[in-house]
């Protein structure tokens, strides 16, 4: 019988508590992890030696793909389950935010407007199963927590006294969540995203500073309703359902997705005429937008290796997938643009005219880079029909080859607001960190 039914067991509010009782630090865990902006579901379980272990799922190191609320309980119940059946455990607990507001209303809270209360379901062998709430409302002060209507005063003042103790690692069993991977039937290797977003990519077009302002993604939503617009007037591409319509600036272009009629994503394009032979070798595709979206993975020129966000991969995913050798256009957005001031470590000589690019250990899973290079050209560039807002298309060489000069160099858009540089010069040296995108040439 599944955790989610509601057991016929006969429970006492009277006896139920020394069950619970048992977990009181994971509840006061649980409580600590939302008032530190955690809302995942973790659970808890007790050995047959009596002993309480603490349960949690952990995403990858790139946060690129994790499981949902719902997947997470829904595992965590199944093993559990399965656990005690086999006399592994002898009871556990599951903590997740939930709509409960002194009803039986457990339905998982999903959107903000949701969260009522912490349910915790419990499963006890020989003894109790089901469902308590402990509600909570928002003030300005955070969250503020009520009784558990099934506990007495008495009790509930155990459970909110109770110390977490000091040096403990409460999770003492983890399990890492690994993205879906498979190779297709061209030798390509296919991983599954579901945690990824442009957040960054628009604060690398509108300034980190103004695009995470409480207002700061108003003009972007004036863009898209723009686009949205403009597909009225026929200036789109249809191909199996979807509608691609470009806003075109000098220099870039915003392009709208729609799919089925309902508008699934907005994406920055930096135009360029650099053309790369490209052999792609791993497509890592983004469920949690149909995927409609990727980051490619490959090499250059059969030389040097590039990870690029597919800006065309909407209409062109097929291609993608039948074919690995493609000639792809390479351009870039800088999230940081800088001077280069040398190298400070004696332990790894770089030559003067050293230009080169390293995948970036903050956004490795988005085609990101931090970089050396040189900057060969530039010039002012807009990207806004709203207002006057300037910016800078930077030609910038990544790699120094001694028979070709433009091996690998690449035009680059930037906001003078992420620039910590206050005067370009051709051929300074600048350094910085950037995104990698791509379409098919």
């Amino acid at each position: 019988m599944g955790l989610f039914n509601i057991f016929k067991k006969k429970d006492s509010p009277e006896t139920l508590y020394s069950y619970i009782s048992r977990y009181n630090e994971y509840i006061v865990r649980f409580i600590t992890m939302q008032q530190q902006g955690n809302y995942a579901p973790i659970a808890a379980y007790e050995k047959e030696t009596g002993d309480i272990v603490g349960f949690l799922y952990l995403s990858s190191e790139d946060n690129s793909y994790t499981l949902s609320a719902g997947e997470a309980i829904e595992k965590m119940e199944k093993r559990f389950e399965q656990q005690l059946t086999r006399d592994e455990i002898s009871s556990y607990t599951i903590f997740y935010h939930s709509q409960f507001s002194n009803d039986d209303n457990h339905r998982i809270a999903i959107a903000d407007e949701e969260l009522k209360a912490i349910s915790i379901a419990y499963n006890f062998k020989n003894g109790p199963a089901g469902k308590i709430g402990l509600p909570y409302r928002f003030d300005n002060d955070g969250a503020s927590y009520q009784p558990i209507a099934v506990f007495d005063q008495e009790e509930n003042n155990a459970i909110f006294t109770t110390q977490l103790r000091q040096g403990v690692n409460y999770f003492q069993h983890t399990e890492l969540v690994e993205a879906p991977v498979t190779e297709n039937p061209i030798g390509l290797k296919i991983k599954k995203s579901n945690n990824l977003h442009l957040d960054n990519t628009w604060c690398g077009i509108y300034g980190f500073v103004s695009y995470r302002k409480p207002d700061g993604g108003k003009v972007l939503e004036e863009h898209f309703k723009s686009a949205v617009m403009d597909l009225m007037l026929n200036k789109q591409m249809k191909k199996e359902g979807i509608v691609v319509s470009a806003i075109d600036f000098d220099d870039s272009s915003f392009v709208t997705v729609i799919q089925n009629e309902r508008p699934k994503t907005i994406l920055p394009v930096i135009k360029t005429d650099y053309i790369v032979p490209v052999e792609n070798k791993e497509i890592n595709e983004w469920e949690n937008t149909n995927n409609l979206e990727a980051v490619i993975t490959g090499s250059g020129r059969d030389t040097f290796g590039v990870s690029y966000f597919a800006t065309d991969y909407a209409v062109n995913r097929d291609q993608y997938l039948s074919q690995k050798k493609l000639n792809i256009k390479l351009s870039g957005i800088l999230f940081v643009l800088d001077t280069y001031e040398g190298n400070n470590d004696p332990e790894v000589p770089l030559a003067d005219d050293f230009c080169g690019y390293f995948p970036s250990k903050d956004l490795p899973a988005y085609g990101c880079f931090d970089f050396i290079g040189i900057l060969e050209d530039f010039k002012e560039t807009t990207y806004s029909r709203f207002n006057p807002a300037k910016a800078y298309l930077l030609k910038v060489r990544l790699i120094n080859h001694p028979d070709a000069k433009d091996f690998f160099t690449i035009d680059m858009f930037v906001n003078p607001e992420n620039m910590r540089v206050t005067a370009l010069a051709k051929g300074m040296r600048i350094s910085g960190m950037f995104q990698l995108q791509g379409r098919i040439a």
